[in-house]
């Protein structure tokens, strides 16, 4: 398992390297968990990111999640009706370490 520490905005001009660090790591076929809670601010670009790396690891039988989401990244993700589409885990500590 690979734990994705992201901090800070997420957006367009952001998103690129989120998106490609996920896909590389999804490619090596490790199960990616991205920690959200040091994101202050996410539109649309890295929402997009997660939906296509969850729908990618749908396809290819692969593991990718979301761990603690913070509010700003929670809130986009209800406004859209993601939450059912994105695999968000479990509040109450950290995503589990690598194993």
């Amino acid at each position: 398992m690979k734990i994705v520490r992201v901090q800070g905005e997420v957006d367009a001009a952001t998103a690129p390297r989120m998106a490609e660090t996920v896909n590389r790591l999804l490619g090596m076929r490790y199960r990616v968990v991205l920690d959200l809670r040091h994101v202050d601010f996410m539109d649309l670009h890295g929402l997009g990111v997660m939906i296509r790396a969850t729908r990618r690891a749908r396809s290819d039988g692969g593991s990718f999640a979301i761990a603690r989401p913070a509010p700003c990244v929670r809130r986009l993700v209800e406004l859209v009706h993601a939450d059912g589409e994105l695999r968000i885990l479990p509040d109450g500590g950290d995503p589990p370490d690598a194993a």
